[in-house]
């Protein structure tokens, strides 16, 4: 008896660890980010470079670097063809200060350079990648909106893909300088 049940024991075990799934580790999932490319206004299929860039976050104020760190964009650096930037999942629309010359004034610590107002509205979809993964935010029709001023230096805005896909290579949105 003792014989039959370390075997029914040993054989248990064995089926048990043989009918596990593997881990579900995310490889394909993330959401992903807009990808804003900037080009000349006169000749818009190349690449126009913009020098000394910041871009901040109106919404809650803050430097958008995170993003950007892992695609080679550091605060105030010259942009020599895109950015990548992250869309709010819990809202339809996500607002963002592009500056031009980006520095700090020394005497008043206020930034100074030429500050352009973009907020992309969109609208938030959910689609499931894995147990692994879970589930990443789409953004469709993507819009924009911009209210022109004498000091502008973004002269127009296209939108090449309203769709925003997970696609690193994509163009999104072109600005025009």
């Amino acid at each position: 008896m003792k014989k039959t049940l370390s075997i029914i024991l040993i054989l248990s075990i064995f089926i048990n660890f043989s009918s596990c799934e593997r881990d579900d580790i995310c490889v394909d999932g993330d959401t992903p980010f807009l990808i804003v490319g900037f080009f000349d206004i006169d000749d818009t299929t190349n690449f126009k470079e913009v020098n000394s860039l910041r871009v901040r976050s109106i919404d809650n104020n803050s430097i958008v670097q995170d993003a950007f760190i892992s695609f080679g964009f550091s605060d105030r650096s010259n942009v020599t063809d895109s950015i990548f930037l992250p869309l709010q999942i819990d809202n339809s629309s996500t607002s963002f200060e592009f500056i031009l010359n980006s520095e700090d004034n020394d005497s008043t610590m206020l930034e100074i350079g030429i500050i352009d107002t973009l907020t992309f509205s969109y609208d938030v979809g959910e689609q499931f990648v894995s147990r692994g993964c879970g589930f990443v935010a789409n953004y469709n029709n993507l819009d924009t909106i911009r209210n022109p001023s004498s000091q502008d230096w973004i002269r127009r805005i296209v939108i090449l893909e309203e769709n925003v896909v997970n696609n690193p290579t994509a163009i999104h949105v072109k600005i025009l300088h």
